[in-house]
């Protein structure tokens, strides 16, 4: 049946979109995190809708019922080059015991070539003693894309990993890695289907319960460096109407949202408002850039950063942000922290009296 998309909030619903809606049952404790059931004539207004070119029709949302395997721990970076840098980042995600590599682009620089960035990265994991498998979406300097995109297609392969859709030569792919669904897309518009068009197709319907949305560049509100309005919020505004993760790279610093119920607004979740307790569900999400992979460290914009929408801000030390999905027996928990190769964890930063952050998924 056609109806209207609701998301809760305030203990009401709020609408968000015409699409087809499967509604499916969460556990007490993941609708408490984030919000409850309650009276739908109670709604608050909403505070800053998004964009009428955000709100494309007729995108399906399911019930969310495929879990990860548990305690599925993924490692995500950008910006990397091949260098010595890259490798001691390599090095943190084997001693954190990551399943997964996640790179959000800009694998060469100053004119490294493709197979220079598959001896690094090899070299470290993709060892008969080490074996983590990665992904990885284009950045602006991956001019060499055909052979990047080919390496990852054949390493895939030797993983037994097998596209969901597309293969990485084509920029915008999409992988289900042990109940992890992954779409990536590119750094540049794409057309036939454009990005946001092809972040539909994937998602539509969808019913993995954790869904992450990885591209290389950013908008000036979801980096806390220098970059400015480059991808557009439409792709942002799809994958958060579905409940994906939005994972960038590009700003060579580091940040996180608090839970993000209209990206375009960046509105806070008045139901989920917490810089450690985030949600997830059809309607809201959060945006992270984690581009400390080990190429150039860039410094903070204060006056982005001072935003109240952050749930950290960092930059100083390259590292990698760790999201661990499954855990605890719940399989719509995760939990996550961004950790330097000096092994300091900065989110949640010391002041917190916290070691990681929560995430709670509901249908």
């Amino acid at each position: 049946m056609k109806t209207r998309l609701s998301v809760l909030r305030d203990g009401g619903w709020e609408r968000i979109g015409w699409g087809l809606l499967a509604v499916g049952v969460a556990s007490a404790s993941a609708l408490a995190a984030c919000g409850g059931l309650g009276d739908p004539e109670s709604a608050e207004p909403v505070q800053a809708p998004p964009s009428e070119d955000a709100l494309q029709a007729d995108v399906p949302v399911a019930a969310a019922t495929i879990p990860t395997d548990a305690n599925l721990k993924v490692a995500f970076i950008g910006d990397t080059a091949s260098g010595e840098d890259f490798r001691a980042v390599l090095q943190l995600v084997k001693r954190e015991a990551a399943d997964l590599v996640m790179v959000q682009g800009d694998l060469t620089y100053d004119g490294e070539t493709p197979p220079e960035w598959f001896t690094a990265i090899d070299a470290e994991i993709n060892t008969s003693s080490s074996k983590i498998p990665y992904f990885a979406s284009k950045g602006n300097h991956d001019s060499g894309w055909s052979q990047i995109g080919s390496g990852l297609k054949t390493r895939m392969s030797s993983w037994n990993i097998p596209p969901e859709n597309n293969d990485p030569t084509k920029k915008n792919y999409s992988v289900v890695y042990k109940g992890l669904k992954v779409v990536m897309v590119s750094d540049e518009e794409t057309s036939s289907p454009s990005r946001a068009d092809y972040i539909n197709q994937r998602l539509s319907g969808d019913e993995h319960i954790w869904k992450i949305c990885s591209w290389h560049k950013n908008q000036r509100a979801t980096n806390v460096g220098p970059k400015s309005d480059e991808m557009g919020w439409t792709v942002y505004e799809n994958c958060r109407k579905q409940g994906a993760i939005v994972a960038q790279g590009h700003s060579h610093t580091y940040s996180r949202s608090k839970t993000i119920v209209a990206d375009s607004a960046q509105t806070v979740d008045s139901t989920c408002s917490g810089p450690f307790d985030l949600c997830v569900a059809p309607g809201k999400h959060f945006f992270f850039d984690s581009s400390l992979g080990g190429h150039d460290i860039r410094s903070k914009n204060s006056t982005v950063a001072s935003k109240s929408y952050w749930g950290t801000t960092y930059t100083g030390s390259f590292g990698a942000l760790f999201i661990e999905f499954h855990v605890d027996g719940d399989p719509r928990k995760a939990r996550g922290y961004f950790k330097t190769v000096n092994d300091v964890i900065v989110d949640p930063p010391t002041s917190s009296g916290r070691t990681s952050f929560t995430i709670t998924r509901a249908p």
